[in-house]
């Protein structure tokens, strides 16, 4: 970025000083100061349309609408869901594996 020490900012005032005159150098002040005021004006008048653009109704229902979505995304929890059925079926071929085998076994004595 740009950044300036005291020594380069003594060194502009000098060259202004000197390009500008003495007799002119309050004008540029006052030029320069009105100059930043109507910057933050501006800066305050876009923001002040930016907020009254996000309060307005339509935004404010997709916002809510966004939030549900949200909601139920979290409230559905799919990747759980299916991870503990497939656990459960994991659990009940093991059961039937089980039986199987000792069904077997008692055949075979």
């Amino acid at each position: 970025m740009l950044t300036f020490g005291w020594g380069e900012i003594l060194l502009i005032v000098g060259i202004i000083i000197v390009v500008v005159g003495p007799k002119d150098l309050p004008k540029l002040i006052k030029q320069f100061s009105s100059f930043t005021r109507s910057i933050k004006k501006l800066s305050r008048e876009f923001k002040t349309s930016l907020n009254d653009i996000a309060d307005h109704d339509d935004f404010k229902e997709v916002k809510t609408s966004i939030n549900e979505v949200n909601k139920i995304k979290k409230d559905l929890n799919i990747e759980g869901q299916l991870k503990s059925e497939i656990q459960s079926i994991k659990d009940t071929t093991d059961i039937i594996d089980k039986e199987v085998k000792d069904i077997k076994n008692i055949h075979t004595k």
